[in-house]
C-alpha cells in the first residue's frame, strides 16, 4: 500500500514545486541559449519561440554569454497568479542576453522575467507566447 500512496505523490512534490522547477530548468537552458534543451520544458506551441530564439543567436553573442559566465538564474518562491493549472513564476536572471534591436547584444546583470507554467498531461511545462521579455533591468 505505501508504494501506491508515492506513486500518486510524485515522489513527494506537489504542484507548486513542480512548475518552480520546471521554469527554473527552462531559463536555466534558455537563458544559457540551449534551446534543445529548453525545448523539453515547453508546450508543443511554444517551440516556434524557441526556434525563432535560436535562429537570431550569434556565435559572438555566445560568446559573449560564456565569457560573463553564463546566465545564472533564481526562481521565486511564490506565484504572482495561481491556480489549479497554471501558475506565474517570477525569475531573476544574471547575465541575460539583450539585443538592442540594432545589430549588437549586451548582458544585462540583474533581469526579471515572468513566466507562465501550465499544467498538461502529468507534468508542468512553460508556455511561450513569444520571447521572454524583461521587467526590470540593470546594467550595473
Amino acid at each position: 500500500m505505501g508504494a501506491i500512496l508515492l506513486a500518486g505523490c510524485d515522489g513527494g512534490m506537489d504542484g507548486d514545486q513542480q512548475a518552480r522547477e520546471a521554469a527554473g530548468d527552462w531559463a536555466d537552458a534558455y537563458f544559457n541559449c540551449d534551446f534543445k534543451d529548453a525545448s523539453e520544458y515547453v508546450t508543443p506551441e511554444s517551440k516556434k519561440w524557441l526556434l525563432y530564439a535560436a535562429s537570431n543567436i550569434t556565435a559572438e553573442e555566445l560568446k559573449q554569454l560564456q565569457d560573463a559566465g553564463g546566465a545564472k538564474v533564481t526562481a521565486s518562491e511564490g506565484f504572482d497568479e495561481a491556480n489549479d493549472t497554471m501558475r506565474l513564476v517570477t525569475l531573476n536572471v544574471t547575465n541575460s542576453l539583450k539585443s538592442n534591436g540594432q545589430g549588437t547584444t549586451e548582458i544585462i546583470k540583474d533581469a526579471t522575467f515572468k513566466v507562465e507554467v501550465v499544467k498538461r498531461d502529468a507534468g508542468w511545462k512553460v508556455r511561450m507566447a513569444g520571447l521572454p521579455r524583461s521587467e526590470k533591468q540593470s546594467r550595473d
